[in-house]
């Protein structure tokens, strides 16, 4: 399992002229993670907001904390307004943004359970043959998708539970049962 931050949200957009942000949330914790005083880590910011929020510009970013303010639910996203970030131009440079928490920070899983964020840099595998290794996990609406690269392309193959032979975190290896034609596409 990675170590890295675990990503609760994408940043969206832009909200108001005093630096709201909107967040789609990726996470089933929302309402205890976006509160008041909690600390957000930015995540794959440009180098533009990195600078507007104090990280370092140059060389591989580091994750740059953002202070929580206020949080509401508006419509299906969250507005949330940070104390890091003061205006819509900064808000702006943010857009597309991830933050993430560190994992100890979550909510106690039940037995047998795990996050998205834990397959990442497992290997997939399709009866004796390893297909990739994951990449990221775009949760998407229908099912997760998992990006793996493959001969040098980045694939997209769908996580669902009747594609799913066996998941063994232990040997890092997911064993799935692949659609015809599906790495074809």
């Amino acid at each position: 399992m990675s170590d890295a931050p675990v990503i609760v949200a994408r940043i969206a957009r832009p909200h108001g002229i005093r630096g709201g942000l909107l967040l789609e949330a990726e996470t089933d914790h929302a309402e205890a993670l976006f509160r008041a005083g909690r600390q957000l880590d930015l995540i794959d910011a440009g180098a533009d907001a990195r600078a507007d929020t104090g990280a370092p510009a140059g060389g591989a970013p580091r994750p740059r904390a953002l202070t929580v303010e206020t949080a509401k639910l508006h419509g299906r996203r969250w507005l949330v307004e940070v104390r890091e970030v003061a205006d819509r131009t900064a808000a702006e440079k943010l857009r597309g943004a991830r933050l993430g928490v560190p994992r100890e920070e979550l909510p106690d899983l039940s037995d047998g359970g795990y996050l998205l964020h834990d397959l990442i840099g497992m290997s997939v595998c399709e009866a004796d043959m390893t297909i990739g290794v994951i990449r990221e996990v775009y949760d998407q609406p229908g099912a997760p998708l998992l990006a793996l690269e493959v001969g040098g392309r980045e694939r997209l193959i769908p996580f669902e539970a009747d594609l799913v032979v066996e998941l063994d975190f232990e040997a890092g290896e997911i064993h799935m049962k692949l659609p015809s034609g599906l790495l074809d596409i």
